[in-house]
């Protein structure tokens, strides 16, 4: 099976949208995790809801007033949609993620979290799946 057989269409924001709309959009597609991409459309970083509630607790300050480039991860890892679901359960593993975007021709395809990988319509078959794949990463 491949990342994009299990990969969701992702949204994103850019770096100068602030942390508000973020989490606007964050809530509107039911999600914890943003590729924050140039207007090139290349991926600079990710953001998640984690990152603005830290960033606003440590600043006190007002959502709409923190740019997004000031709470956000500036490392994506990423994935691509033909890399076989193993590859991208070791990439989570290697960097400590549950999320990556999914990137074709330098741009944002979706996004496959370890939650899409384990609930397939087939869970017994997904388990299975994960269970090799985390012997062989």
């Amino acid at each position: 099976m491949k990342v994009q057989d299990v990969m969701r269409v992702a949204r994103y924001t850019n770096p100068e949208s602030s942390l508000a709309t973020a989490g606007h959009t964050m809530a509107e597609v039911d999600c914890g995790v943003l590729p924050v991409v140039e207007g090139d459309g290349q991926v600079v970083g990710v953001i998640t809801d984690r990152d603005i509630c830290l960033s606003l607790a440590n600043r006190d300050s007002q959502p709409s007033t923190v740019a997004v480039r000031e709470a956000m991860s500036k490392t994506a890892y990423t994935c691509h949609p033909e890399h076989p679901i193993q590859e991208a359960l070791r990439r989570m593993r290697e960097h400590a993620v549950r999320r990556l975007p999914v990137i074709e021709n330098g741009q944002v395809g979706g996004i496959v979290s370890l939650g899409d990988l384990a609930l397939r319509d087939d869970p017994a078959s997904a388990l299975a799946e994960l269970s090799r794949a985390a012997v062989t990463v």
